[in-house]
């Protein structure tokens, strides 16, 4: 099974817009991902910020000009051993 490039990229710093999630408050909402821990996202819209959880949602997020659909469930897991 290939190794999708996309998971090696540091979240923190990108948009993201929540495109479907179990929270149906949060569908349609965006912003920029300021924190990033195992199973959740902490996104800055405008002043307020709000936390996500990953699995439970499929993701739009910006990449080097090219947006991406990502389903949570690909985004479990550390940052740091991602990253590696």
């Amino acid at each position: 099974m290939r190794k999708n490039r996309f998971l090696e990229y540091d979240l923190i710093g990108k948009r993201v817009r929540i495109l479907t999630h179990s929270d149906p408050s949060l569908v349609g909402r965006e912003g920029i991902i300021i924190l990033e821990t195992e199973k959740t996202f902490l996104v800055k819209a405008g002043d307020n910020a709000f936390s996500v959880y990953k699995p439970n949602g499929i993701y739009e997020i910006d990449f080097k000009r090219r947006r991406l659909t990502i389903c949570g469930d690909a985004l479990i897991g550390k940052p740091i051993k991602r990253l590696r």
